[in-house]
């Protein structure tokens, strides 16, 4: 029975990789205060795509960070700031989104 569920685990993984999708944060408007990324259904192999002016950045951020929304005492994750960027989704879990200049937090869960 083992040798079966491994085999349905491995079809079950390659059917949700297929299809890679991806996706433009904030529409044709690009990231901005606006933009609200909640509704996104993104799923591994997907690749989110923020494009945005030099007023914002884009950055990923721990949840403890994301909850409070503090960007006073930030270590962020990762910061991106060059107006086009591509973060290609590894593994499920949720992200978190924020911006210096932004007045909400994002986030995206994954499946």
């Amino acid at each position: 029975m083992a040798p079966n569920f491994a085999l349905l685990v491995f079809i079950l993984c390659c059917f949700c990789s297929a299809g890679a999708t991806t996706i433009y944060v904030g529409g044709s408007k690009g990231w901005s205060p606006d933009s609200d990324i909640s509704t996104i259904q993104a799923r591994v192999g997907d690749a989110l795509v923020f494009k945005y002016t030099q007023d914002y950045d884009v950055e990923e951020v721990p949840q403890l960070l994301y909850t409070t929304c503090n960007t006073d005492s930030k270590k962020p994750n990762q910061v991106y700031d060059d107006g086009d960027t591509v973060i290609s989704l590894t593994q499920p879990g949720d992200l978190y989104f924020i911006s210096d200049n932004l007045q909400n937090a994002q986030v995206v869960r994954l499946c």
